[in-house]
Formats: C-alpha cells, structure tokens, sequence
C-alpha cells in the first residue's frame, strides 16, 4: 500500500485595526421607522412640530442616524447636545447655546470619536448630514430638513477596529494513503474529522467584515491533489480531494457556503481567494471560526511531500 506524507500550513495574513479614525458617514433622516440606527429624539409631524425625547413613546416621527459605530443618544462620554426642549414629551425647542430648557437631545459618539451640532442657514454644508430643521432659535417648532430654512446639522466621528487572529499556524494530515481519509490538526493527523485550528474575527465596522482564503492546493514539486472545488461534497475514499469546512460559534459571523455545510470544499487557487465567512453588524462580539481540512488520494496519486500556504484575510466594511 502506498503511503503519502502530507504536510499542511496554515498561515494567516491579517491585519489589527485597532485606531483607526473614520470620519464622515453619518447619515440622518426623518421617518417612521428606524429599525438599523439610532433615534435622536421623536416628532408629532414632519413640520410644526413639539419635540419629545427619544425615550418617550407619544410621537411617530423619528430622527433616524446611521453610518456611525456606536452611535448613541447619551447625553454623557463624547457628546454633542443636538437641542434643548421644554418638556420630556409636547415640548418646544430651542438650540443648544440657549439655557431656557432643561432637557437636553444629544447625539453621542463612542469612546475616541467625535461629534459635532451646528445650524445653518439653508443647507448643512460643511457637516456630514441634516437631522431637520427649526423655526427659531428659542420656542421653537421643529420638522424634517425642508420645515423651515434654519437646517440643524451634524457630524461624527468614530475611532473603527478589526481584530482578527488564528489559533495555530501550521497543521499536519501526517501519512496518507488511499484506504481512508484523513484530517489535519496540529500534531500528526487525525482518521476523524478533528478542528485544525480557529478563526476570531470581530469588528465595529458599521457594515461588518469579510474574510476570504487564498492559496494553492496541496502540492508536491510538479504533483498537486485535486481541490474538491465550489461545491460542498462529502468525503469519497480512493479519490483525489482536499478541501475545508468551518463552524462559527459568538457574535454576529456566519460561515459562507460552500464551507458551511456537512461536507468540504475548496475554491481558493495561488492567484483568487475565496469567501469564507463574513458579518454585516459592527457588534465588535468575537465570533470563532472553527476550520477543518480534509485530504483524500488515489491509489494512482504520486507520492511526495505535499504541502500548501493557505493566506486567510479579514477586512473591515468601514
């Protein structure tokens, strides 16, 4: 019986974007719904409006912000106060330099960032975005962006981070041959189905991140075994197979097919990667990516030391 001894890296190329400032992406509207942001505070109309907290429950119009990590309408940390209102709730406004009103909205960027309020005449130029508008400066009635000329506006900014690590940069299937399957892990190979290693990826990315691997198929001098491809399929003993699947545990990461399912899959070369898994929610909650690789040879594979450099990559959606 032939016997084969198959040496597999994994190495993983990725990068720590710890402190990074990402600025302008703050984005504002009025609507009745804001399912994926942050509400600033709430309106009875879209003009000539009272104001109310956005903790309070009578109005339906809503100043919805997105595109910011973080985002929240604390008064407190790194905040900028958007309007000062009468009431908690059936409240007049006034702007933020006034000191009639005791009740503040504000707009609250996380540890790092910055925000920032002002008000216009016309447009909001020079700010990221128009949280809407307002009648005067003080007793005032508020509406969305084209109530009335004075244009409240607003910037922030957020300090965004990927992280992104790998358990173990060198796995092994150790000897094969074409009587049963193997699996790598960290010492010599396994005849079951073991986890070779992980994957933590986390981000505040407002949009998530993607991960992608790169890299030939196991190969020996001129010799390579066949990549199962894009399609998950089961082990099949006697033929040429390698390829990988992964489980995702935490947080908000979920694994992309092909590499979800029961079976394995590889679609990666030398020169293209291939998606392995991704996330579109800036939780910054680890999820851990548990990787396992497959070899299968036939009787007719050429025997050699067979090895291959897998280059895993996250990359933040900023």
């Amino acid at each position: 019986m032939k016997k084969f001894l198959f040496l597999f890296v994994a190495c993983c190329a990725f990068f720590c974007l710890a402190t990074v400032t990402q600025a302008g992406t703050l984005s504002c509207s009025v609507a009745t719904t804001c399912p994926s942001g942050t509400v600033i505070w709430r309106m009875a109309s879209t003009s000539n409006s009272q104001s109310e907290l956005p903790g309070q429950a009578l109005y339906t119009q809503l100043v919805c912000c997105t595109g910011v990590a973080g985002l929240s309408s604390a008064c407190s940390g790194t905040f900028a106060t958007v309007l000062k209102i009468s009431a908690t709730t059936n409240a007049h406004a006034e702007q933020n330099t006034q000191s009639n009103y005791a009740n503040s909205i504000c707009i609250q960027a996380p540890a790092g960032g910055s925000v920032s309020v002002g008000y216009q005449a016309s447009n909001c130029t020079g700010f990221d975005t128009t949280l809407g508008s307002m009648s005067a400066t003080t007793n005032a009635h508020v509406g969305n962006s084209s109530a009335y000329t004075t244009k409240i506006c607003a910037s922030a900014v957020a300090v965004q981070s990927l992280t992104f690590s790998i358990s173990a940069n060198t796995v092994s299937f150790g000897t094969l041959d074409a009587s049963a399957a193997r699996f790598a892990n960290t010492s010599s190979g396994s005849a079951t189905e073991v986890e070779a290693h992980t994957l933590s990826a986390a981000t505040n990315a407002f949009s998530g991140y993607t991960v992608t691997v790169k890299g030939a198929t196991l190969t020996s001098g001129a010799n390579t075994v066949t990549a199962i491809g894009s399609t998950n399929t089961a082990s099949t003993v006697g033929a040429e197979q390698f390829g990988l699947r992964i489980n995702a545990s935490g947080g908000s990461g979920t694994v992309t097919a092909p590499y979800a399912a029961s079976g394995f899959a590889y679609a990666g070369t030398s020169t293209t990667s291939s998606q392995v898994a991704s996330s579109n929610n800036g939780d910054n909650v680890t999820t851990i990516y548990s990787v396992r690789y497959i070899a299968n040879v036939a009787g007719s594979t050429e025997a050699g030391n067979y090895a291959t450099t897998l280059n895993y990559v996250a990359t933040g959606n900023f």
